[in-house]
């Protein structure tokens, strides 16, 4: 499995999930269900690849304006959220974080998706053997760019501008 493939199962599941979280968890790992193991583990390789790539300060204080507070498993989560909103958003806020404030809703409480890391399961269920050890793609020990105090809105409002905006009002 490629990066294509990997984006291509993403954004059907998301077409076929009207966008819901857990939905589109459910239909990644119904789709991943319908592979062999071995695509299935290469699912799982690059899903932990997204995942540390977008373990970053900056993401974090987006996640923590988001979501009212973000601890390490909440962003996590967040972060296997920003995966199932699709390559397009997945990309835009790695480079820039503040671009989600076109994406979220601050009426809306969705924005984490726990379930997305355990989409692998359906290695096991097809194989009859636990998803093997990751060999590469493990999340650094520190995110990456420089902490900053996400509870100081002045802080907040000079790195995420559109977020503040909209969550600090």
């Amino acid at each position: 499995m490629d990066d294509a493939q990997f984006w291509k199962i993403i954004n059907r599941a998301k077409s076929e999930a009207d966008g819901d979280p857990q939905a589109i968890a459910d239909e990644v790992h119904a789709q991943l269900s319908e592979r062999p193991g071995p695509e299935i583990a290469s699912f799982g390789s690059i899903l932990r690849g997204k995942l540390a790539a977008a373990y970053n300060w900056k993401l974090w204080g987006a996640a923590y304006l988001i979501n009212g507070g973000c601890s390490d498993d909440g962003f996590e989560y967040f972060r296997g959220w920003l995966i199932t909103q699709g390559q397009k958003v997945y990309e835009a806020a790695l480079a820039d974080p503040d671009t989600l404030a076109k994406v979220v809703d601050p009426e809306n409480d969705q924005h984490e998706c726990e379930d997305i890391l355990y989409a692998m399961r359906a290695y096991q269920e097809v194989t009859g053997h636990p998803l093997p050890s990751p060999t590469t793609a493990v999340q650094p020990v520190a995110p990456s760019g420089e902490n900053w105090d996400f509870d100081d809105p002045a802080e907040a409002t000079k790195r995420l501008p559109r977020l503040a905006r909209k969550y600090n009002e």
